[in-house]
């Protein structure tokens, strides 16, 4: 088709050290992403400066102005990009500001009111979604087949584990050899690392394949909006992605409250969110090769029932016995692994999206993509502070409210992922989604 106008790479097997150093540019994503979902929040209510119901209504916002400007980004670096290495260039426009807006608000976010964070926190996402959206495209970009998107995109999120274990074992040693240390302490412990993850992912975008681009005149959004709304496989895969996004927001947002008040460890909870992450990074390589043998969808089914049993023999977690816990957590942080098989599905259906539309959009749909994680996480994070509010949670003393914090922590993240396994049992029947290793068909590139 003649509107497809992307540059076109021959058919090759993709090298192992492009995948890594594609994964290797993942760094400031999986930094910048999860103090807001774990840290800040608490950090913020802790200050006192907002009153905790309110903090959930500051960051549900921030993250719904973030979905709205998603769609402006994806479009931005279709069709107003050009030059040999147009994801690149984006890229690198992002990641000045956000590192400076990070310093901002974790040194005086427990001190702003309400109507200086709010701002700021628009900026931080719009920036952040730049970053992460071209990272996404390029990714797409760089896959021809099914095995390919599962390698890109599962080395991605393993590459987003191993920063994380570095940038979490900050606060923990931190902690540790700090008796005392306060939250705010712990996130500068945390966002340290960005001094090391952002040179190499500067230098990692550098060594990458350059997919030129050349721009498109309009907009278009009606109609593309209109094609997706045709394309059940995108629609499921959608669907998934809400619901994944908001267990995993109502789980991050009451971890450390859940830590702190009902497993009384307050002075291991950095430790126990360390623990995630290294259960994840063990996990991820193991995950991987089930998306490749068995297809994406059996494989994000098989990852959210492993959840939801977690979450469910969590019932019977004793209070105060850290090595539990910790095993506990381990297991937890070895399921968080949506993202491999949303985004590498997403990748799956780009070539077929292009036939349909005429047109390569591919950070279009990812930006579609993260606005609707960020609507699910956005429902969570607000429904978890207004019933904690509710039921008068004291964030300064959450082992007061043990009982609520138990409650929420289990019982609102196994909602979401039934639903959402339910969601990919459904994309086993769609087979541009549910390719399998040896029974490839490699995407066609149109002309």
């Amino acid at each position: 088709m003649a509107g497809f106008k992307a540059a076109v790479v021959a058919e090759q097997p993709l090298g192992r050290r492009t995948v890594a150093t594609y994964a290797a540019a993942i760094g400031p994503v999986a930094i910048l992403g999860l103090p807001f979902s774990v840290y800040l929040p608490p950090f913020i209510a802790s200050g006192g400066t907002i009153p905790v119901a309110l903090v959930g209504l500051l960051f549900s916002l921030s993250t719904l102005w973030d979905g709205l400007v998603d769609p402006l980004i994806g479009t931005l670096i279709d069709r107003k990009s050009k030059g040999a290495s147009p994801y690149r260039d984006w890229m690198l426009r992002a990641s000045v500001p956000l590192a400076l807006l990070l310093a901002i608000l974790v040194t005086m976010g427990d001190s702003m009111p309400f109507w200086m964070l709010l701002p700021l926190l628009l900026l931080f996402y719009s920036c952040f979604s730049l970053y992460d959206v071209a990272h996404c495209a390029w990714g797409a970009a760089l896959a021809r087949n099914a095995d390919d998107s599962a390698r890109i995109f599962g080395n991605r999120e393993f590459g987003a584990k191993l920063v994380l274990i570095l940038a979490f074992a900050s606060p923990a040693l931190a902690q540790a050899l700090i008796p005392g240390l306060d939250l705010q302490g712990r996130i500068l412990a945390y966002v340290g690392l960005l001094l090391f993850a952002l040179p190499l992912a500067l230098w990692a975008i550098h060594r990458l394949p350059p997919r030129a681009i050349v721009p498109e005149p309009g907009i278009g959004w009606r109609a593309e909006i209109k094609v997706s709304l045709k394309m059940r496989p995108l629609l499921l895969v959608w669907l998934a992605q809400i619901l994944g996004a908001f267990s995993f927001g109502s789980l991050t947002a009451t971890f450390i409250f859940f830590a702190d008040g009902y497993l009384r460890l307050d002075a291991q909870g950095a430790l126990l969110l360390f623990g995630t992450f290294i259960g994840g990074a063990i996990a991820t390589p193991a995950w991987i090769q089930i998306a490749r043998r068995l297809g994406k969808p059996v494989a994000m089914a098989c990852n959210c029932l492993w959840l939801i049993t977690l979450l469910l023999i969590a019932w019977a977690l004793p209070p105060g016995v850290f090595l539990v816990a910790l095993l506990f957590s381990m297991g937890l942080g070895s399921g968080f692994m949506g993202l491999i098989f949303i985004h590498g599905m997403i990748a799956d259906i780009a070539p077929h999206d292009r036939a349909s539309c005429g047109r390569d959009r591919t950070a279009f749909l990812y930006a579609l993509t993260n606005l609707l994680q960020k609507f699910g996480n956005a429902i969570a994070v607000g429904i978890t502070y207004a019933l904690l509010g509710l039921y008068g949670f004291d964030a300064a003393r959450p082992e007061a409210s043990d009982d609520v914090i138990r409650w929420l922590f289990l019982t609102l993240p196994p909602i979401g992922w039934g639903l959402m396994g339910i969601v990919a049992l459904l994309l086993r029947n769609e087979g541009m989604v549910n390719q399998r290793l040896g029974k490839l068909r490699p995407a066609k590139p149109i002309s």
